[in-house]
């Protein structure tokens, strides 16, 4: 095994499954769909999470909007599609990530609100059908730090639309290498501004594979010993991480998926409007 950052501390036996010293294939799957000519219908799954969204429109004027939980980590996650509603009589973008602009992101759930964004975008594409496939391989747990937050090692993530590959990276230590341009770019600070410089397409395959990126951690973590969203101490970034609901908001146990080596079983629910 590589040399681990001298930072590493002692694992919290707690939150972390020893028995995993890699995390496995992790997928994404997203699908959009013209459901008629004013309504866009999309569906997002991957291991801890599954969301449905219905976008209604009127030319570029949103007139309705609603979503459905499926599966989800916290109990208050159900209540976030509720928070979708201040998009009702705003225009829609072409760009996904334009959504920011639209509602505050950290009192949404963040994957509604990067499905939401997408659904937006594809209104305005024109097209009738879209679908994404993240696929992030195996990556080495080099370490722990700070007890629970995992160490990784490199790993390769592509990204599929409608079965052919879009785009590739290889990441490690924070940042992504473009298969095809050789661009280094980190995941942090500045990504944002470096997706808002890519054209609409490219922008918006980076932003879906950072989020499929991040998720994918969530494989080397026990979910169920975490008894609310407060156990985890993580900053207020999303809905059920707000001070407000992040005590309340209790583990939704056994709703942890695996689909590494079952992607068909994927967006059972795909077929339905949310």
């Amino acid at each position: 095994m590589a040399d681990v950052p001298e930072n590493t501390l002692t694992i919290d036996h707690k939150f972390i499954d020893e028995s995993k010293t890699h995390t496995g294939r992790a997928r994404r799957m997203i699908d959009l769909k013209r459901w008629d000519q004013h309504t866009v219908v999309g569906w997002l799954e991957d291991d801890f999470h599954h969301f449905g969204v219905t976008l209604v429109h009127e030319g570029t004027v949103i007139t309705d909007v609603s979503a459905t939980a499926v599966r989800y980590p916290w109990t208050s996650c159900g209540f976030a599609p509720h928070a979708l509603q201040p998009l009702i009589g705003k225009t829609i973008s072409p760009r996904s990530s334009d959504i920011g602009q639209r509602l505050a992101m950290r009192e949404q759930c963040t994957h509604i609100f990067d499905l939401t964004g997408l659904v937006m975008a594809h209104a305005m594409r024109g097209i009738a059908h879209r679908h994404y496939q993240t696929i992030t391989e195996s990556r080495q747990i080099l370490g722990w730090k700070n007890h629970k937050n995992p160490i990784f090692g490199p790993t390769t993530i592509c990204l599929l639309q409608d079965g052919i590959k879009a785009m590739q990276w290889h990441s490690e230590r924070g940042e992504i290498v473009d298969s095809d341009t050789g661009h280094h770019q980190a995941l942090g600070r500045g990504f944002r501004e470096w997706t808002e410089s890519l054209d609409v397409e490219c922008g918006e395959y980076a932003t879906i594979m950072r989020r499929a990126l991040l998720v994918s951690g969530g494989r080397s973590m026990v979910h169920d010993n975490y008894p609310n969203a407060a156990a985890m101490d993580q900053p207020e970034l999303c809905y059920s991480f707000q001070a407000s609901r992040r005590e309340k908001a209790m583990r939704m146990h056994n709703t942890t998926k695996d689909y590494a080596d079952s992607p068909e079983a994927m967006l059972a629910c795909v077929a339905t409007k949310p």
